[in-house]
């Protein structure tokens, strides 16, 4: 298993602070920088990452459900991943059913 993420509040003295979960204080800082849209290279000096905890179980996009371990990098819970699963089945067999009718006619007119 790969090391355990943490929850680090970034501050900046122009920016303000943001809380970011990272493995370590300088990937916090980056990860701040990213979502800052600001540059390693002349601002990741002026930030300071301070430790807050262990990372929040990862939130389901589909339910919002809390899920999993602190820190998995999972978007989907494993029920809504099952949904997602069979709903992109039965597209990919609508779809099939929809070429092979269309095959059909276009084999018709020619005919």
């Amino acid at each position: 298993m790969g090391a355990r993420l943490k929850r680090y509040e970034v501050t900046h003295p122009q920016r303000g602070a943001v809380a970011v979960d990272s493995i370590g204080r300088e990937s916090a800082i980056a990860a701040a920088l990213r979502q800052w849209g600001g540059d390693w290279k002349t601002e990741a000096g002026q930030c300071w990452a301070q430790e807050l905890g262990t990372a929040r179980k990862p939130r389901c996009r589909r339910c919002h459900g809390e899920f999993g371990q602190p820190g998995d990098p999972t978007a989907y819970c494993p029920a809504c991943e099952e949904i997602l699963a069979r709903q992109r089945r039965e597209a990919a067999r609508y779809a099939a059913g929809a070429r092979a009718r269309e095959r059909r006619i276009r084999e018709m007119e020619e005919g």
